[in-house]
């Protein structure tokens, strides 16, 4: 009989029914004249059917209504959750929130690029115009972190999608590489890290509220030999501006500390991880006798996704882009419609219409009494009048004058004095038949 134990092992139900069955009673000794030769052949040919059938992983065997229709894989779940599921509850639940707005996780970045050194007060003065989500402008106190989530911007967006879209496997997905790195050894409670197991959940909590280490780990080593082998998870290495001392540790010991980050109350809004629930609470506040008994005391309130902060970025998940209305819908195009073939004529004849009289009152034919309509008067342009400006005065070039013909001046006539007439003077002389001469004054 006890080659049915190992058989009947990995079914239950059935494995204890058929135990049960060929279990003898008390009374009776065990022997094989009750057996039927046909009864034992069964019971070989189903044991051997149970000895060859492949055992199905645990993961398998539990119910899970979410895995169908799942954009992401557990493969990949687990690939892309590893990096952080050793992170403090608040700071792995402010990197969760921020993941689903990656073009403000790029802009957080790049300002902390351009602002080293800038924390406390002046960062918050800072950041308060950028008008970002709380959750990136949280992770301003952790520049390391958005150097990693802009440097590994693929992974980003596909982490801020998974959560959106498979929130309840995210969150277990976590528990489930808390609970192998508590069994490798390498999730402890130290001086910087309080870890509470509750039923198989894993808190990961500060000592002192407000201070926050961020841990640097190899995922291939503190969760152990990694089961997924084409899908192994990415070591970051940070810059050397963020880098600790003793990060080369991480190759060898598997997790290493940052320095510790002082984070503000104006900027860390206090998030929670509900693993229970699967739910991010913000502005928690401790339990006590008066917050219970007062009506107006602060409740912790559940975080939805605010699709104006992705600042017109697409989601890559159909079921995204489907259930989310987009923030700016597209305008209709301007198509024309199509065209519709024309109707047959109707052959019915048309029924017979009589005119119906018109009861309606004559209007008035008298003229309407002209009013006195104001007319406004219009507007006066002012001249434009352009500002003075001192230019150069060229020389004055004389002016050709116009040349007009001289008329000829009217003769003058100047009276001259009478002359004198000449007197004759007669020569008597000894020439006869002679002329006589004529002798003239000297003028």
């Amino acid at each position: 009989m006890s080659r049915f134990k190992p058989a009947c092992a990995p079914v239950r139900g059935f494995g204890v029914m058929m135990k049960e069955s060929r279990r003898p009673a008390m009374h009776e000794e065990p022997s094989m004249k009750h057996t039927t030769p046909i009864a034992a052949l069964a019971g070989t040919i189903v044991s051997a059917a149970l000895l060859l059938a492949p055992v199905a992983p645990v993961q398998a065997q539990e119910p899970a209504i979410w895995r169908a229709h799942a954009p992401y894989s557990q493969q990949e779940l687990d690939q892309m959750l590893a990096p952080i599921a050793l992170y403090p509850d608040a700071l792995l639940a402010q990197v969760l929130m921020a993941a689903t707005y990656p073009l403000e996780v790029v802009q957080a970045a790049r300002f902390m690029q351009r602002n080293p050194g800038l924390s406390g007060d002046a960062l918050a003065r800072a950041i308060a115009p950028m008008r970002w989500d709380p959750s990136v402008a949280a992770l301003t106190q952790f520049p390391s972190v958005l150097a990693m989530m802009n440097e590994e911007l693929e992974w980003t967006e596909r982490l801020g999608e998974a959560f959106l879209a498979q929130r309840e496997q995210v969150m277990d997905t976590i528990q489930m590489l808390r609970d192998r790195a508590w069994a490798a050894g390498t999730l402890r409670p130290n001086d910087r890290q309080n870890v509470i197991v509750r039923d198989r959940v894993y808190l990961i909590e500060t000592w002192h509220p407000g201070y926050y280490w961020v841990p640097y780990y190899n995922p291939l080593i503190v969760f152990g030999t990694w089961w997924w082998p084409a899908y192994p998870p990415f070591l970051w290495v940070p810059p050397v501006v963020y880098r600790p001392p003793y990060f080369p540790q991480v190759y060898s010991v598997g997790i290493v500390w940052g320095p510790v980050v002082l984070v503000l109350d104006s900027l860390w809004s206090d998030p929670l991880p509900v693993w229970r629930d699967r739910a991010v609470v913000l502005g928690t506040q401790p339990v006590t006798n008066v917050i219970v008994t007062s009506a107006s005391a602060p409740r912790p309130v559940i975080w939805r996704h605010d699709p104006s902060h992705r600042r017109h970025v697409e989601y890559r998940t159909p079921a995204l882009r489907d259930g989310i209305p987009p923030l700016f819908p597209e305008k209709p195009s301007r198509v024309s419609p199509s065209v519709q073939p024309p109707r047959a004529p109707d052959a019915r004849p048309l029924p017979e219409t009589r005119p119906i009289p018109d009861t309606r009152p004559m209007p008035d034919s008298r003229p309407l009494p002209r009013q006195q309509v104001p007319v406004k008067p219009p507007a006066v342009v002012p001249e434009r009048t352009l500002p003075r400006q001192s230019l150069p005065v060229a020389p004055r070039q004389p002016v050709p004058q116009q040349m007009t013909p001289r008329q000829p001046a009217p003769p003058q006539y100047q009276q001259r004095a009478p002359q004198p007439q000449p007197q004759r003077e007669i020569r008597q002389g000894g020439q006869s038949g002679g002329s006589p001469r004529q002798s003239w004054p000297a003028q």
